[in-house]
């Protein structure tokens, strides 16, 4: 009788475990079976907050895929591992391009080291269009407007570079600096105008503005205006800066007042409409730390994280959150999708290459 009694407690014992490994509590309980990426990435629920410190602590690190740059990227960060101390933040930072294709090459090899990608759209388009990219859910997004965020929830953008004159004020004077692109074309300007080599993405967002009519007469006439041609917005501004360019149309416009609070003789000018280059942040698919990943895109995306991306000089894309100084906005802008300029990237390249580069 004995055996019977202990052996019924046993499989009592053994029953009470199965109901809680296989019908335990919920998420952030500590017995809840381990959550997807996906699960990780869209979870709702009135404990999200505790279910993605929780899961953070146990991960302890976040690597940061940007293009963004360290001196700028670097405060950013430290502010985000202030706010989440058990987290270890590392900063991978190149181009754009360089970014993404590092992340692309890694997936290829079954390597999955980015937790969050934070780059331009266009390139974030690119690791888009490879399937890379998991969808989520920030409540933080719902501050942004539609045109700030993917509708499939695959990215909201962050920041965006507006592409402006910049000019040498020892050069070109401010009263004599051109101020609209029709001012570009005179004749004395000839020789004097620099361009960003790979800025094809400022001549498809004007062409799809004014339309192909407007917009090959004019790219056609820049182009005899024997322009120079350098690499690198940041190499452009500094060459300004130093005044072996007088200036050039293709400048980001938090270059030049950065250069200028340190003496530096150059100025910019919007030319209506800007073209602006939104950046996005995403979560990669198969990232190592979803849950530091997705505290980090609540962050960098928050009311707080974007003013820290303005007290580095950026533009933030939250709507309650000025530029700083305010004259980086202020103006007229326009965007392209970034997926329909890749769609027609080889178009929009054949037009960069014969109507401004073979010119020259």
């Amino acid at each position: 009788m004995g055996q019977v009694k202990t052996m019924l407690m046993r499989a009592g014992i053994a029953l009470a475990l199965a109901l809680v490994l296989f019908a335990g509590p919920g998420p952030g309980s500590g017995w809840a079976a381990p959550m997807t990426i996906a699960q990780i990435a869209n979870y709702k629920g009135a404990d999200r907050q505790l279910v993605l410190e929780d899961g953070a602590r146990r991960e302890g690190r976040l690597t940061l895929y940007t293009s963004l740059n360290l001196e700028e990227s670097q405060p950013i960060v430290e502010a985000f591992t202030r706010k989440y101390p058990f987290i270890k933040a590392e900063i991978y930072r190149a181009s754009g391009e360089d970014v993404v294709l590092k992340l692309i090459t890694e997936y290829r090899g079954r390597k999955f080291l980015a937790d969050v990608l934070e780059s331009t759209g266009v390139d974030v388009a690119k690791v888009q269009k490879e399937g890379l990219l998991a969808p989520f859910f920030s409540p933080r997004a719902g501050a942004y407007p539609r045109a700030a965020k993917d509708p499939k929830g695959l990215w909201v953008m962050t920041r965006a570079n507006m592409i402006v004159l910049g000019f040498n004020t020892r050069l070109v004077p401010d009263a004599e600096a051109p101020k609209t692109y029709e001012d570009l074309l005179n004749p004395k300007w000839k020789g004097k105008i620099a361009l960003e080599a790979e800025d094809q993405i400022w001549l498809a967002t004007l062409w799809e503005f004014w339309g192909e009519a407007k917009a090959r007469e004019y790219f056609t006439r820049l182009g005899q205006q024997a322009l120079t041609v350098r690499k690198g917005h940041t190499v452009l501004a500094e060459l300004i800066a130093a005044g072996e360019i007088p200036l050039s149309p293709n400048i980001y416009n938090h270059r030049p007042d950065r250069l200028a609070r340190r003496g530096a003789p150059i100025n910019w000018l919007p030319l209506i409409p800007v073209v602006a280059a939104p950046h996005m942040v995403a979560l990669p698919k198969n990232a190592a730390n979803p849950h530091a990943a997705m505290l980090w895109i609540d962050f960098i995306i928050s009311k707080e994280g974007q003013e820290e991306l303005a007290k580095q000089g950026r533009v933030p894309m939250h709507p309650l959150v000025g530029a700083d100084p305010p004259r980086l906005t202020g103006f007229r802008f326009i965007t392209m999708d970034p997926l329909k300029f890749l769609d027609k990237f080889d178009f929009y390249n054949r037009l960069w290459e014969e109507l401004l580069i073979k010119p020259r």
